[in-house]
């Protein structure tokens, strides 16, 4: 702490005003707040005139100090007043602790006062020492700041606390206190404390009671629980007489069993706080005893089974409502209490008896599975995204509802997560909520408080089932994005080291202590779990395997490529192999093909073409090709990239991979991969109205693959130059080619090779002037399209279709083609596709007298014509469009 001692007794208010006064006098009290009392530690710098942040009775809240000093993180300061409910007012606290021969003496005093563990007199009397004129001993009483059950158990173990305090306790032991401190002087308190004054004491053989809250639940901001209250109220309407409410930590669940306490009036109120540790845990006998002495002034048998009748028969005739707090550690991996700790389900037996005339509440974030206890189990979810944005806009922040959307599910509207942004969003970025969400957005965890919460979900799992938190941390080397849940297949892969029969097991327990989310019959990571599971994954060693095995799943899991999400998932093994830099295996994943019933050995980057997801497949190749080293898969990559920049028009640019791919494969006397270049770029001719290129093209994959094992892409070919030679009058060799087709068209494997043979031969029959097996050919193909999901191919044949509607002036038909078409197009960003759809919407509204219309089409398609460039295309389209310009 940056200050003297010499200025810790000397008061820290200037003699003058100021400006600086003026600020601070802001934050003064409230004066319809009592006072409040107790001690917190500091986790943020409280600076002059700028608030900190300390952690409080186990919550965080900003603090602010009206004195001119700095107060350093791991500090005790002393709580002074609160303002508008969420800033606390602190001064600088000065700590005392006994001597050896101190503690001696008090020890001795002690037992001559005859005080026991838990004896409430001490308490009550140093109270009296600090507020005499409001405090009977006996009697009902306000319990003065700084004084509990806490700071008493810290006294008698030699533990430094508040001066005020300490010397209070000295006084009703009728002990001088610089006696007991000896040659101790005040001393600030230092972060080793952090760890022990907020939690809970609780020694063996003592019942873990915490000091009242100084805070009462009524001053406190509680949004969002009408429906939970009103469920809890069914529940205990129907009979219940024990509630577990679950979930995981930081949803409120303390917060609602006290507010469903405080409104409900269901008589005087008993708490039990259960230790962190289980090591620390106080047993059931004792807790019983305490209740039976403090609260129904009847003393406990020498027996457990006495007391707990006793028990029994005050629940019977009084009105009580029981919180026992943080259950799991008594619980042991399957929901049973710990053998140390057996005692307590005696006790919950007691208190579920249906003649009781009390209600319990246990909060848990592990399920109770007790066979002899009858419990209600209640699974409390997190607060809706309404709820998070009136907390927000009662505590000054100004919402913007599109980034409340996004951080309330990002997470998961934790009630915890939600005070602790609040006060962060309040004193760091002054009420604005998006600035703190774009600076924060990528590291949920940035907050030193989520993290803790979080960690402590692993730590606890690690201790109570090591099988069950290595599979959790595991479970971070998914990504969660586009594939956002897992099958239960995808998680029983990581339990590599678990016998199958296990696996089950150990993902319900993930489940059951709300760590793994179950929907629609899939597993994912809540966010600030994920975040914690990676960085405890990669610190582990088994980075790489976790993430072998989660690749192995997706590639060997997904048998056919029928939808987009079948495509999605088998690329995630694509990212797995990138997490390990393993490049040559994730172009093997790209390049794995499978069988379906639209053609054979189509790899996945072809499904990928196929369902119209070009960009998505596009970015994929780019991010390693330049990694990947000479052979088949770069001149496959090479291939299917070219495809790609065919598709979307981009024709140039693929003609250029096409090329590269057909050197390597060339290189490499990859005969197969060099008939399927020529043939592709031959298409790429076509799209630029390059006809004698395009036949020389088509003419040389006939000759290398005519009548080999690469037959099919003769075939093909043969529907393309079908269709070039109908286009320049020579009829005969057209229908040569065309029967051809028809007669090897079995031949075809590829989904496109028979899609666009479809086409070619539909354009053929068109050129020729047989309508009805155009017809059929666009039909043919456009119903192949819909099976196999194969977008381009039905845009083309709904073209085609639409253009001989056009030649039987079937004008209304004609337009409801193309722009089916059009649409379609535009989804895939097909420019090539996409401007010769215009170019017939502009024949179309050309024969039907609508100059605009045409002119609009005719210009739409002669810019992406320019865009490609295809010079010979945009001449066609300007030659078509001169009518109009005469008329």
């Amino acid at each position: 702490m940056k200050l003297g001692l010499l200025k810790v007794f000397t008061s820290f208010r200037p003699t003058e005003p100021s400006d600086l006064d003026s600020k601070a006098a802001k934050l003064l009290p409230n004066p319809n707040h009592s006072y409040l009392g107790g001690q917190a530690i500091v986790t943020q710098t409280i600076q002059p005139l700028k608030a900190g942040r300390v952690q409080f009775q186990g919550s965080w809240w900003p603090a602010w100090c009206e004195q001119r000093i700095t107060i350093d993180p791991g500090e005790v300061v002393d709580v002074a007043g609160i303002h508008r409910n969420i800033t606390l007012l602190v001064e600088p606290a000065l700590l005392l602790k006994a001597s050896a021969s101190g503690l001696t003496r008090i020890n001795q005093a002690v037992a001559q006062k005859g005080w026991w563990a838990g004896d409430r007199r001490p308490i009550e009397a140093a109270s009296k020492v600090l507020i005499p004129d409001t405090l009977t001993i006996g009697m009902p009483s306000q319990q003065a700041g700084g004084i509990s059950a806490e700071t008493w158990d810290r006294f008698l173990q030699a533990k430094p606390i508040n001066v005020n305090t300490f010397k209070a306790y000295c006084e009703v032991l009728e002990l001088d206190w610089k006696e007991i401190v000896g040659r101790s002087t005040p001393q600030p308190a230092s972060s080793a404390l952090m760890s022990t004054l907020n939690a809970p004491i609780s020694l063996p053989g003592q019942p873990p009671i915490r000091p009242e809250p100084s805070l009462p639940d009524t001053n406190v901001v509680f949004v969002g629980r009408t429906g939970a209250i009103a469920d809890l109220d069914n529940l205990v309407n129907a009979g219940a007489k024990v509630i577990v409410v679950q979930g995981s930590g930081g949803l409120g669940k303390t917060t609602l069993a006290r507010q469903y306490f405080n409104q409900k009036n269901l008589g005087q109120s008993l708490e039990c706080w259960m230790a962190k540790e289980t090591r620390n845990l106080t047993s059931a006998q004792s807790i019983v005893q305490e209740w039976l002495r403090r609260n129904f002034n009847e003393e406990p048998g020498r027996e457990f089974g006495v007391s707990l009748e006793r028990l029994r028969r005050k629940l019977k005739t009084q009105k009580v409502c029981i919180l026992i707090d943080n259950l799991e550690p008594a619980l042991d991996k399957n929901g049973k209490f710990v053998e140390p700790h057996r005692d307590y389900a005696e006790l919950l037996r007691v208190l579920a008896d249906p003649e009781v005339n009390s209600v319990t509440l246990i909060t848990s974030r592990e399920p109770v599975h007790e066979a002899s206890v009858s419990v209600h189990p209640y699974v409390l979810a997190g607060l809706e995204e309404e709820a998070w944005g009136q907390f927000f806009s009662q505590n000054q922040i100004n919402v913007n509802f599109p980034v409340l959307k996004d951080i309330h599910a990002a997470y998961r509207g934790n009630a915890k997560a939600m005070t602790i942004l609040s006060s962060i969003i309040q004193m760091d970025y002054a009420g604005n909520l998006e600035a703190y969400w774009r600076e924060n957005s990528s590291d949920l965890l940035v907050e030193v408080e989520l993290e803790n919460l979080v960690a402590s979900h692993f730590s606890r799992l690690q201790r109570l089932y090591p099988e069950a938190y290595r599979l959790l941390y595991r479970l971070g080397c998914y990504r969660y994005q586009r594939i956002a849940r897992m099958p239960i297949e995808a998680v029983a892969c990581l339990l590599w080291d678990v016998p199958p029969e296990q696996h089950k097991r150990v993902i319900r327990f993930l489940r059951d202590l709300f760590l793994i989310e179950l929907i629609d019959g899939e597993y994912r990571l809540h966010p600030t779990i994920q975040a914690k599971a990676l960085e405890i994954l990669k610190a582990s060693g088994e980075w790489e395997i976790a993430n072998l095995e989660a690749a192995e799943f997706w590639t060997h899991s997904v048998k056919a490529i029928s939808t987009p999400d079948d495509a999605f998932r088998a690329l995630e093994a694509y990212y797995h192999y990138l997490q390990t830099d393993r490049v040559e295996l994730a172009a093997d994943v790209i390049l794995y093909a499978r069988d379906n019933r639209w053609g054979k050995n189509e790899p996945l980057g072809v499904s990928f073409y196929r369902l119209g997801l070009l960009q998505q497949m596009v970015t994929t190749i780019t991010r390693i090709i330049d990694r990947v080293k000479p052979g088949y898969s770069l001149s496959k990559l090479h291939n299917i990239l070219g495809d790609l920049y065919w598709i979307a028009g981009d024709i140039h640019r693929a003609i250029r991979y096409h090329q590269e791919s057909r050197r390597v494969a060339i290189a490499l006397k990859i005969k197969e991969l060099e008939i399927v270049s020529l043939y592709n770029i031959g298409l790429c001719q076509i799209d630029l109205w390059e006809v004698e290129e395009a036949t020389r093209y088509f003419k040389a994959v006939i000759s290398l693959a005519e009548g080999t094992d690469f037959h099919r892409y003769a075939v093909t070919a043969s529907a393309c130059l079908a269709f070039l030679m109908s286009c320049s009058g020579r009829n005969q060799i057209a229908i040569g080619f065309a029967k051809k087709v028809y007669t090897d068209y079995s031949a075809i494997r590829s989904s496109r090779g028979k899609g666009y043979s479809l086409i070619f031969l539909g354009q053929t029959y068109q050129n020729l002037g047989e309508l009805e097996k155009a017809h059929k050919m666009y039909s043919l193909a456009k119903n192949y399209a819909e099976e196999s999901h194969y977008t381009q191919v039905k845009a083309n044949a709904l073209k085609g279709l639409g253009e001989l509607c056009l030649i039987k002036n079937d004008f209304k038909g004609a337009i409801a083609h193309l722009l089916s078409a059009k649409k379609l197009l535009i989804e895939i960003e097909a420019k090539a596709d996409l401007a010769e759809v215009h170019y017939q919407l502009g024949l179309t509204c050309q024969a039907m007298g609508s100059v605009a219309e045409s002119e609009a089409n005719f210009r739409a398609a002669t810019q992406l014509f320019h865009k490609i460039p295809a010079p010979k295309q945009v001449e066609k389209v300007q030659r078509a469009a001169r009518p109009i310009a005469a008329s």
